[in-house]
């Protein structure tokens, strides 16, 4: 019986090691290089987006997230803290005050039929890197 309590508990802790070392991979990369990737660089910071539809999303990190509004506009998302939601969501949702997306919105990632809020820092509009 305790054997078998003893390999269950090492078999739980294998499977949190495992999970830490997965977030440690994730933060290895730097955000310039992870946007290299994609063929993007951080361009001027933007007050707000007018009339924003989101037409696909990508995870860069916990802390970061990258749009396309529409087929020529690309723009960074940089929360306040890390959105651990974000990595596994699907589904991607802006509480906003107005029409437009400003840094005073909140990113609400849906996660086991909960809004988690995370709120925005900061936006910027991505170059394309030559």
């Amino acid at each position: 019986m305790n054997r078998t309590i003893i390999k269950l508990n090492m078999l739980i802790l294998l499977g949190f090691s495992l999970l830490a070392c997965t977030a440690v991979i994730d933060d290895a990369m730097g955000l310039d290089e992870r946007l290299a990737e994609y063929g993007y660089r951080p361009g001027q910071n933007v007050v707000q987006i007018e009339s924003y539809q989101i037409t696909d999303w990508t995870y860069l990190d916990s802390r970061h997230l990258m749009f396309s509004n529409g087929l020529t506009e690309h723009y960074l998302i940089s929360l306040q803290r890390p959105c651990a939601a974000l990595r596994g969501s699907e589904v991607l949702l802006f509480k906003t005050r107005t029409n437009s997306l400003s840094k005073f919105d909140e990113l609400v990632v849906p996660e086991d039929g909960v809004a988690k809020p995370c709120s925005i820092e900061s936006m910027s509009r991505l170059i394309r890197a030559e």
